[in-house]
């Protein structure tokens, strides 16, 4: 009896265990097979499905991305899978690790030692090889009977085919394909499409059991942004506002190209720039928009706003006559001229185009300051554009009505100081005197088309308020014409062939750390209409000093990028001259 005992529990108790054991796993396997009833957790798999990112066009449309997504993807190296694995073709031998290292190394384009190296490293599972958007080297890293041990991701990169161009304007994404800033911030819901989903089972060894696939949505590609900007007329603007910045030896610089017209933008540059690629490693400074996202003293660009207001009231005329000199008791702290030397008497026509400080401060002291800031509000100032761009500033005007202006700001507000704006909004008010006094809605969208071809939005050219009747437009424009003269403070910001109703700024600086301005520090600007008599562009150039410079002023910095900018834009535009006479004397001349 004994014997029976011991051979029963040391025989067939164990090959009981083995047959129980053995029943189990299969009947687990089965399940995974064969059953309908699969609901464990281990085998249900969810995965989302990329939506391809829409691409930014500029106005010519899509012949030219200036941001675009490639799908790519991200190979890494697992040491562990690679050695556990056979690798061998149809009636041929199994692959030796070196031969499969070789095929990896070769297809990415890597060091053979390297990759061997990181094969050898079993303590290391999935290291990064490279990402590649070559559909060859996918089919090749991913055939079993060539390689073993290759993870593979995919996802998305997005290029920017123009390198550094429009930088403040496109934006980028991050490290989740996601906008961070510009117009791919600014459209980030629509351009980043709607993921797909694939829900359903996998085997015991992970792969998907395509007949007990639950759910399978394709993923929808995102919209398409098309801007109002011309890529050949911005390349030209940013080359010569880059040259001026350096022959003029500014810290940094912005300009805008605007239609006189509409209030669409057709060009905008600002540095230094960044790369959109790098944007998240580039300075604070690089990745800032000067042309909407900066505020500052604007200067004597200022007084053309001043007088259009004064004027429209029916306060004073072009020909009204102020006394130039600074010590009238009748006035609180005038601002001064420098070191010129004025005639006794001077017209508000020649103090726009002198740029004379004293006429202009004297003009905005009798004007009153609740009048003056009624009327700069109407110019836009003190508010948002509305401008489609992440990040666009107010500016900053004190409202008297508040009490916030002293008596010596009564004079500083109409010649520059005291107020602060953006580049887009001294661009916004000149549109309005080239528009016969009707302020546009600036804009730089022209439209979003979804991946279906249907226009999600288009935008129109929109009034944004009338500045100053069309009289009192044209008046200025008239006026303004002398400035780029050999009698003006800006005759190099002359465009031959053109007419040029503009109006230059020297603005001193303020600077942290210093009380009141900064000396010998300026922001010198130059803001034209061309042609003058039939308006089809705004041009601003503002150039930004952080050192003592020689040509600080508006007229022989600011005055020469605009003439350069503004001579590209015309000839590339085709729009005629209206002084052919100009360009017929040139002729006889060579």
């Amino acid at each position: 009896m004994r014997i029976r005992g011991d051979i029963i529990l040391h025989f067939w108790l164990p090959v009981a265990g083995l047959w129980l054991f053995a029943a189990n796993s299969a009947q687990k396997l089965v399940r995974v097979h064969l059953g309908t009833d699969v609901d464990s957790v281990n085998y249900i798999f969810t995965r989302q499905l990329p939506a391809h990112r829409g691409t930014i066009y500029d106005v010519t449309g899509s012949d030219c991305p200036l941001a675009k997504s490639i799908p790519v993807w991200e190979y890494h190296l697992d040491p562990v899978s690679m050695t556990n694995r056979v690798v061998r073709r149809p009636h041929e031998p199994p692959r030796p690790p070196k031969a499969i290292v070789r095929t990896i190394a070769k297809s990415l384009g890597l060091e053979y030692s390297k990759v061997l190296e990181m094969s050898m490293n079993s303590k290391k599972r999935y290291q990064f090889l490279a990402v590649s958007s070559d559909p060859d080297v996918h089919r090749t890293l991913t055939d079993s009977t060539l390689v073993a041990g290759i993870a593979v991701d995919e996802r998305q990169v997005r290029q920017y085919p123009h390198g550094r161009m429009l930088s403040h304007v496109l934006g980028a994404v991050n490290s989740e394909h996601t906008g961070s800033a510009g117009i791919e911030l600014r459209y980030d819901s629509v351009m980043k499409g709607l993921p797909g989903e694939i829900k359903g089972l996998k085997d015991a060894k992970g792969h998907e059991l395509y007949d007990r696939r639950q759910v399978s949505v394709d993923p929808v590609a995102g919209a398409d942004v098309y801007l109002t900007v011309d890529h050949n007329l911005q390349y030209e603007a940013e080359r010569k506002l880059a040259a001026g910045v350096k022959e003029f030896g500014a810290g940094s610089g912005w300009c805008i190209v605007m239609d006189a017209r509409t209030g669409a933008v057709m060009a905008m540059a600002s540095l230094p720039d960044c790369n959109p690629s790098a944007f998240g490693s580039a300075s604070e400074s690089a990745k800032l928009n000067r042309a909407v996202a900066f505020t500052f003293e604007p200067g004597s660009v200022m007084k053309v706003i001043t007088v259009a207001s004064a004027i429209d009231a029916g306060f004073v005329r072009p020909d009204t006559v102020y006394r130039t000199n600074r010590d009238d008791p009748a006035y609180y702290r005038l601002p001064g001229d420098g070191h010129h030397a004025w005639d006794p008497t001077m017209t508000v026509r020649n103090a726009i185009v002198k740029s004379s400080n004293i006429v202009v401060g004297k003009l905005g002291y009798d004007f009153q300051p609740k009048r003056l800031y009624a009327h700069f509000r109407k110019f836009g100032l003190g508010e948002r554009t509305g401008i489609e761009l992440p990040g666009e500033e107010c500016g900053i005007l004190p409202d008297p009505n508040r009490k916030m202006w002293d008596k010596a700001s009564w004079s500083r507000a109409a010649i520059g100081q005291f107020v602060a704006i953006t580049g887009i909004q001294l661009a916004s008010a000149y549109q309005a005197i080239a528009n016969d006094g009707m302020r546009m809605k600036p804009y730089i969208v022209d439209r979003v088309v979804a991946s279906d071809g249907k226009v999600l939005f288009r935008n129109v050219p929109t009034p944004a308020g009338r500045a100053v009747s069309a009289k009192t437009a044209r008046t200025m424009r008239d006026i303004m014409l002398g400035v780029a003269t050999r009698d003006g403070t800006a005759r190099r910001a002359a465009v031959r062939g053109y007419s040029v109703a503009g109006k230059t700024g020297t603005a001193e600086k303020h600077v942290p750390g210093i009380k009141g301005y900064a000396p010998g520090l300026y922001r010198a600007s130059f803001c034209g209409i061309v042609p003058a008599g039939d308006p089809r562009l705004v041009v601003l150039v503002t150039l930004d000093f952080d050192e003592r410079r020689p040509f600080h002023q508006g007229g022989n910095s600011a005055g020469p990028v605009f003439r350069d900018i503004t001579t590209t834009a015309l000839r590339y535009l085709a729009i005629p001259p209206d002084r052919p006479e100009e360009l017929e004397d040139e002729d006889d001349g060579a």
